[in-house]
């Protein structure tokens, strides 16, 4: 859904060809009968889980090829690596079943590589790492004139940069919607106090969407933060270049982004500049530091020697790309071509807003995000610290009328009941509103047109009734025509001596929760990680009680999950 996983593929296959490995990194969308196509040695899979333990868009045909037996893969080496959030119910469960199912088929595991369990939560990257190494250390020994990180650079990149006249750029090949901006709406009643949330609408172009669908979109970094890292770089921002195969090498397929392009464009769409980079990129980019000193402190920084180091730069939150390269200005010496060959490894990923509006009631190519403004941090730059929001939110609050955005839409499992008269619980968050408020639309729209609604009752957190209650008045609207029966709110920092949240609200209304879901009831959970499991513990109680079985109740919950009748959609 992010590109997380072909991050890490591409990581692995750059990796590989140091070590005079072959390795082709493709899509499972791309998979043919055969787990490992003709005159490949092995088929090693980067898993990642989604939402309630699905895998990806682009695995699940993969995948159900896979159960049902369309893919060859007896006598056929393989290993997996699962990316996974602890902090998600579902941890990891992709993975866990890709490899399971691959051994079912009578796959080979690549010997001496278990399955690999990377956690988002804690040091992923460093998961992943280990488990690069033994893979590779037990399948791919490094030769022995293989330079050490703290050596200068020798090693040749796999691209060479050709450059071009001017008015020959490519387009984004990307398969996205391009939406353009009609206006940006503040929805806090004190943005200054509780941070600022805007209403963003954009009107499709050639697309549509259904109620609650989610729009990936991709952000564009900051023109200031653009122009100081391109200085950093000591490269032409505008000038036109192209990239194509080194001579004789065989690795490299198809540019990491679209040719012909300028650095400013690949700095602006593609480079992840605030974000943080991967020790693994950081020892690469060491390899290329003029300074002996400034090389030595990087390779170390990216080594295991140094991790205390590396975990407490990334606590200051000063562990970015920009500022790595601010504070060892000889890096600037990283020539264009072997920093375009780590930009898979550091690319900005997509950003997954809610639809905050049904298509019916806004108009099919018409939709409204809710966004919270990440209000940003001081980075370290050369002239003094800068002040830079979040990527995606600064952009889609930065939007004017007419500005172009390009998205990707994508089903969600969000739906109201096709039943109108199902009663629907929905309990939010902060943003956590927005797939709410076009259920609600949609629940209008089906009252005007003459449809026996069922009971529906919104519980809604937030901090302050006077900060960040948002959309107050269209909720009141709803109440009063209908649509919705009952508003319950939470508010955390009203009571100095009560913290009150939404899980505590549904627990005093236990006994209606447990008759709702008895029944026909659905519910909905659109907020944070820790939210969604003191809510789901909440409803385990309340179908508890009284003197109900808690492993009863557990059950009844993963079976409204599997009827999609208790449906969460969390972020951590």
């Amino acid at each position: 859904q992010t590109g997380t996983a072909e991050q890490y593929a591409r990581a692995l296959a750059h990796a590989a060809g140091r070590r005079g490995i072959d390795c082709h990194v493709r899509s499972v969308e791309r998979a043919g009968a055969q787990l490992c196509p003709e005159g490949e040695a092995a088929a090693i899979f980067v898993a990642a889980t989604f939402g309630n333990g699905e895998a990806t868009d682009s695995a699940v045909d993969f995948e159900s090829r896979l159960q049902r037996g369309d893919v060859a893969a007896a006598g056929q080496r393989y290993a997996v690596f699962g990316l996974g959030n602890s902090e998600y119910e579902h941890y990891n469960v992709a993975g866990r079943r890709l490899d399971a199912r691959l051994e079912e088929l009578g796959g080979v595991r690549l010997d001496g590589v278990a399955l690999g369990l990377g956690d988002a939560s804690k040091d992923i990257d460093g998961a992943f790492d280990a488990w690069m190494a033994l893979l590779l250390d037990r399948h791919a020994p490094a030769p022995q004139d293989v330079p050490a990180a703290t050596a200068a650079p020798v090693a040749a990149s796999s691209w060479r940069v050709v450059w071009q006249p001017r008015g020959t750029r490519a387009q984004p090949t990307v398969d996205a919607v391009v939406a353009v901006a009609a206006g940006v709406r503040e929805l806090s009643k004190r943005p200054e106090v509780g941070g600022s949330v805007v209403d963003v609408e954009l009107e499709l172009k050639g697309a549509s969407y259904e109620t609650a669908d989610t729009f990936a979109v991709l952000p564009r970094n900051d023109a200031r933060c653009v122009e100081i890292f391109g200085a950093l770089l000591n490269q032409p921002l505008d000038a036109e270049f192209s990239l194509t195969p080194s001579s004789g090498e065989k690795r490299a397929t198809e540019p990491p982004f679209p040719c012909p392009t300028t650095l400013r464009e690949v700095l602006s769409s593609v480079v992840d500049i605030l974000g943080k980079p991967s020790r693994r990129v950081v020892a690469e980019l060491a390899r290329f530091c003029e300074d002996a000193q400034e090389r030595q402190q990087l390779a170390r920084l990216s080594s295991q020697e140094g991790r205390e180091d590396w975990e407490a730069l990334a606590a200051s939150g000063h562990l970015s790309l920009l500022e790595l390269f601010t504070r060892h200005p000889s890096l600037s010496a990283v020539p264009l071509a072997a920093f375009a060959e780590l930009v898979p490894q550091m690319r900005l990923r997509p950003r997954h807003y809610t639809a905050s509006s049904c298509p019916g009631a806004v108009g099919r190519e018409r939709v409204l995000l809710t966004v919270k403004v990440d209000q940003g941090r001081a980075v370290e730059a050369p002239g003094g610290a800068e002040t830079f929001g979040g990527v995606a939110s600064s952009y889609l609050a930065g939007l004017r009328a007419g500005d172009e955005v390009r998205l990707l839409v994508q089903p969600s499992a969000f739906a109201l009941p096709a039943e109108a008269a199902a009663p629907v619980v929905m309990v939010a968050a902060g943003t956590g509103l927005a797939p709410f408020r076009g259920f609600l639309q949609e629940r209008r729209l089906r009252l005007a047109s003459g449809a026996r609604l069922g009971r529906a009752v919104l519980l809604f957190g937030c901090t302050r009734r006077d900060v960040d209650f948002l959309c107050e008045e269209d909720l009141a609207a709803h109440l009063r025509e209908g649509s919705l029966s009952e508003l319950v709110t939470a508010f955390s920092r009203e009571d100095p001596q009560r913290k009150v949240y939404v899980q505590h609200r549904l627990a005093e209304r236990a006994a209606d929760v447990r008759e709702l879901l008895r029944g026909s009831g659905h519910l909905y959970v659109c907020g944070g990680t820790a939210m969604g499991r003191d809510v789901r513990r909440a409803v385990v109680d309340a179908l508890c009680s009284p003197g109900g079985e808690r492993e009863e109740a557990e059950a009844f919950v993963a079976q409204l999950e599997r009827e999609r009748r208790y449906v969460a959609e969390l972020w951590a």
